[in-house]
């Protein structure tokens, strides 16, 4: 018999968990969600560094731009 193509296949004709199958893909839904927030917060505290170091450097203390 073919499959269809968005048909889950039944390893050893057991019978799959659908809760099971729901908490993994929550799990791994949030941990990607909280590695974003992550790197979000990352990235928006380099920025405010890089600012305020061109502030710095190139409007405050001139004489040392390169």
């Amino acid at each position: 018999m073919a499959k269809k193509k968005n048909e889950i296949v039944i390893q050893d004709k057991m019978q799959l968990d659908e809760s099971l199958i729901y908490e993994k893909v929550v799990s791994i839904i949030e941990t990607r969600k909280v590695t974003a927030g992550a790197y979000a917060n990352r990235e928006v505290t380099l920025m405010y560094w890089e600012v305020g170091h061109y502030i710095n450097v190139n409007v405050l203390n001139p004489e040392f731009a390169t």
